[in-house]
């Protein structure tokens, strides 16, 4: 009888831990998805193995003047903006304060790359960040 108390116990004590330290993560988790799906602009990002720290980059919508922006790459950043299409143009990337060659993409839903070339139009749409990847020049 002590035997099954004893097991019991064991399996009591397993089961809590276990359920409550669950609990914790989910639900930070959805906070960080939260907090992402608020915010409404365009990222760069580096790739895998490539190493920059800064970009600029300039952007016109429709036929308003056109405005200059930065983004630091050592963490993630993004440039607010409001939604609707944008043509980016004139992207600079430095690494160390040089400026360095560069592809850059972005992803599309089924997963296809789609080169960023000078005077693309990308459209930005609201609670989302449209990320623009940065490789090696190939």
């Amino acid at each position: 009888m002590k035997k099954y108390f004893v097991y019991l116990l064991c399996t009591v004590f397993v089961s809590m831990t276990l359920s409550c330290s669950k609990d914790e993560k989910e639900a930070d988790l959805i906070n960080g998805e939260a907090k992402i799906s608020n915010e409404t602009g365009l990222s760069f990002v580096n790739s895998q193995g490539f190493t920059a720290d800064h970009v600029t980059f300039k952007l016109r919508h429709g036929t308003n003047a056109e405005k200059e922006y930065g983004q630091s790459l050592d963490t993630y950043s993004y440039t607010e903006l409001e939604e609707g299409p944008r043509t980016i143009y004139q992207i600079k990337v430095f690494a160390e304060g040089e400026e360095i060659p560069y592809s850059a993409y972005t992803i599309d839903a089924e997963g296809n790359k789609k080169e960023i070339k000078s005077t693309s139009i990308v459209e930005i749409k609201k609670n989302e960040v449209f990320k623009i990847f940065l490789e090696e020049a190939s």
